[in-house]
């Protein structure tokens, strides 16, 4: 064991003032060297100087009077720290005392934490929770339905045990369009979007067997999730021809990663252009609904650089539903050829209060300069048809161009780089440092990229290029879907489904669609007014006053 020794005979006061005074004159007297005098005034000597115990806590002092203890030790050895760092050195204290004072180091103070550079780039926050969004944020995408119907989708929705973290219901199932009787009973038409597509198809499987294809069950749910993902189609999976409570339905699930990618970047333009039109939310998500508000603005965008100078408010939503179908071989094969007409009809007060909101933030660019009211039927109840116009100036619309979603701009990019040879082949380049050069001069950037643009959407071809582009958008995804289905659902279920798609397209060729045509004529003739007055110039206040 460890001893530490002990003095034997207690220090005098007489061998203290001794010590101390040839310490401090060996200290001043004798000429330190350079590597000497760096190393005391290093901090690692002075951290070893504080850490030294001090003699007088070593070995305690006999008792002496105030003055005596003055005269032995330095004022700051008989003082408390709080007192010793604002009392000025005494005048009685001894000339060693105050050298020693005068050489001893200061403490350095802590360097204050320095903020950020001003090019420092703030790392983006995921939004988990619909408290951190605004309350009315997104509100614009809450769609009312009857309460008969509002209670049939949550008890479908009620049905299924794996977890989901967004789901909608669409189609005529939740929202009549024209052209359907009362016999007519459609689908009702799901998607949920879920966090691990593979978990959830194996809790699926598990609870309702019969909604998978004999294949899939066999293979399981890592299989199905392949597909979905990896496979053909636009990244979603579907269960078709499902009884759900003695309700027939059709649902599809999707990864929320994927369905937020397709909403920001348009990548298939297959779940979110259905997002495009009114849907019902069953289950709401922060992110998808942030996600989805990107969509409705950039789908408002793309209508606008569609249409002309003045267009009524149904042309306008006619334009944004049929987005998503461009390209679609099914509207050539199994659908009915009046589905966007029938959809905007019967749904424009949900168009309106989708799209009013975003539409009064281009109050700058569009404008209502009148409305056109039926005289029989249609929408009179509803206020009528509005007349618009919007600027079409080369500036505006090079600021709506520069801001369409990725894939599509990556499209029209692409074509004017091929179009203008060596001179396009730059515009990629100015595109991409508009995004990812924090060092240029953010003026310069924006003055680049609005130059070009300019002269893009000035361009004759650029109307067409745009339709072409959302085409291949739509087309390949759309096609392999519809192949992925045969795989998902088996050749009958595929057949029980296609069938009468077929037959109501075969319907509307015959007899059936001029009556179909001349009740969708009678809900949407303040509209054809509206456009005849746009086609004759007779937009003046007068004019549009004659039709209410």
């Amino acid at each position: 064991m460890l001893r530490l020794a002990s003095p034997s005979v207690a220090a005098s006061p007489a061998l203290w003032a001794a010590a101390a005074g040839r310490a401090s004159l060996s200290r001043s007297s004798y000429p330190l060297g350079a590597a000497a005098a760096a190393f005391h005034s290093s901090p690692l000597a002075r951290l070893d100087t504080e850490r030294q115990p001090h003699a007088s806590s070593q070995y305690p002092l006999p008792n002496l009077t105030q003055a005596a203890r003055r005269r032995i030790l330095p004022a700051a050895s008989t003082k408390s720290p709080s007192s010793t760092q604002s009392a000025p050195p005494s005048s009685s204290s001894s000339p060693s005392a105050s050298a020693a004072q005068r050489e001893a180091p200061s403490p350095t103070p802590a360097p204050p934490i320095a903020p950020p550079p001003p090019d420092a780039r703030v790392p983006k926050r995921r939004i988990t929770s619909m408290n951190e969004l605004p309350k009315s944020f997104g509100r614009n995408q809450i769609i009312e339905v009857p309460e008969q119907v509002k209670r049939d989708l949550e008890e479908v929705l009620s049905h299924f045990k794996a977890p989901v973290r967004y789901a909608f219901a669409y189609g005529s199932g939740v929202f009549r369009q024209k052209g359907y009787t009362e016999k007519d009973k459609p689908l009702l038409d799901f998607v949920f979007a879920v966090s691990h597509p593979s978990h959830w198809h194996a809790i699926n499987m598990q609870q309702n067997p019969e909604h998978y294809s004999l294949p899939m069950r066999l293979l399981g749910s890592d299989a199905v999730a392949w597909m979905q993902e990896k496979g053909l189609g636009a990244n979603v999976w579907f269960n078709v021809d499902v009884e759900v409570d003695g309700k027939l339905l059709k649902y599809g699930i999707i990864s929320v990663d994927a369905l937020c990618r397709d909403l920001l970047d348009w990548e298939t333009l297959y779940i979110s252009g259905r997002l495009q039109k009114p849907v019902r939310i069953l289950h709401d998500d922060a992110r998808v609904r942030l996600a989805n508000q990107v969509n409705l603005a950039s789908a408002l965008r793309t209508a606008l650089l569609l249409l002309p100078e003045s267009f009524t408010e149904i042309e306008l939503f006619e334009e944004i539903a049929g987005l998503s179908y461009r390209g679609d071989f099914r509207m050539r094969v199994g659908e009915n050829p009046h589905k966007v007409r029938n959809i905007v009809a019967a749904q424009l007060p949900a168009f309106r209060s989708l799209y009013g909101g975003l539409l009064k933030s281009f109050w700058k660019s569009v404008h209502t300069i009148g409305e056109v009211h039926p005289t029989t039927g249609g929408p009179h109840e509803q206020g009528g048809v509005r007349l618009m116009r919007q600027d079409q100036s080369a500036a505006v619309r090079a600021s709506t161009a520069s801001r369409l979603p990725a894939g599509l701009r990556d499209k029209v990019l692409g074509h004017y780089e091929r179009k203008w040879n060596l001179e396009g082949a730059m515009l990629r380049a100015k595109e991409q440092k508009a995004h990812d050069a924090p060092d240029r001069d953010e003026h310069q950037v924006n003055l680049d990229v609005q130059l070009m643009w300019e002269r893009i959407v000035q361009d004759a071809e650029f109307t067409s290029i745009m339709n072409q582009s959302i085409s291949q958008i739509v087309a390949r995804p759309t096609f392999n879907q519809s192949l992925k289905g045969i795989l998902s659902a088996g050749p009958l279920k595929s057949l029980r489904y296609v069938i009468p798609k077929l037959q109501k397209k075969w319907a509307s060729s015959g007899a059936g669609a001029k009556k179909e045509g001349d009740e969708a004529k009678r809900f949407i003739e303040a509209d054809i007014e509206g456009r005849r007055l746009i086609a004759n110039g007779d937009l003046d206040a007068d004019a549009v006053k004659k039709q209410q």
